[in-house]
């Protein structure tokens, strides 16, 4: 049995289409979850134990969704979100007196991503993020990981990137443990909702979308699909970065303005429509 027929079985049993990811990703996570079990290569062998063992579907779509992240990961990439996105889109909301800041951190793991967020836009504006009805939308298919993020406890390792002082600032020691939690003061600003990329609701009205190494593990099609999705869900003059080994394809790349090549950072600009 090919993995194409495997990947037909994974659809009619959970609605997951596999084939929207590559397929030397797809056989490495499956070969993953077929040696934790104590099966060799045979894809054949794995069908028959999905048939007898329908709990085995939830872990291995655990396996395949990808929740590899970390705190100010690529923090260049937050420098240039910090030092140019912030201040040329809080300049534009002033000129339009609006007070509302909407960001969608998109497949985000167990939450360091949108937290990292919250905490940059602490440092950047200071009290002034008291004047701003700020959100960051966190989404992810994998409940298990929102559970953790929602928890917001994280080991020291996690927290390796961030300075002392900071950690100080904005995390607060659980007791008994060597493990630290998210400060209510950056936690408040999140809110997580379990969410498919491929097959789930369409959003819109976001100021910023971050979406980064995510769209790497998919097919050219299915990227080009989400590029536009995401182009919908911004509002006019909204930024898009996605990872820094990642690169903007299809109808959408007429559509963004790239205002930062190294960091991966596009712009929606409403002048810019690019093809309709």
């Amino acid at each position: 049995m090919g993995l194409n027929l495997l990947k037909k079985k994974i659809y009619e049993r959970t609605g997951v289409d596999c084939s929207k990811y590559k397929d030397n990703y797809l056989k490495r996570r499956i070969d993953l979850r077929m040696k934790a079990i104590g099966i060799g290569t045979s894809y054949n062998e794995y069908y028959r134990f999905l048939e007898k063992n329908h709990d085995e579907y939830k872990s291995l779509l655990d396996g395949i969704t990808i929740n590899v992240t970390e705190f100010f990961r690529d923090a260049d990439t937050f420098d240039a979100f910090k030092n140019m996105v912030i201040p040329q889109l809080l300049s534009e909301k002033v000129k339009r007196n609006s007070k509302i800041l909407r960001i969608w951190s998109a497949a985000c793991s167990i939450g360091e991503e949108p937290y990292t967020i919250g905490i940059v836009l602490h440092e950047k504006l200071g009290p002034g993020l008291n004047n701003l009805l700020a959100s960051i939308h966190a989404t992810d298919i994998d409940g298990k990981a929102l559970s953790a993020a929602k928890a917001g406890i994280y080991d020291a390792e996690a927290l390796k990137k961030i300075s002392k002082p900071k950690v100080s600032k904005y995390f607060d020691v659980v007791d008994g443990s060597d493990k630290y939690r998210i400060k209510d003061k950056v936690k408040n600003l999140v809110r997580f909702q379990q969410h498919d990329l491929i097959s789930g609701k369409k959003f819109s009205h976001f100021d910023i979308i971050f979406c980064r190494n995510v769209l790497i593990y998919f097919g050219r099609e299915l990227q080009h699909t989400l590029f536009l999705d995401f182009y919908d869900a911004l509002n006019d003059g909204g930024y898009l970065i996605i990872g820094k080994t990642e690169t903007m394809t299809g109808e959408a790349k007429d559509k963004f303005t790239c205002v930062n090549t190294r960091e991966r950072i596009y712009k929606k600009d409403s002048k810019n429509p690019g093809i309709s």
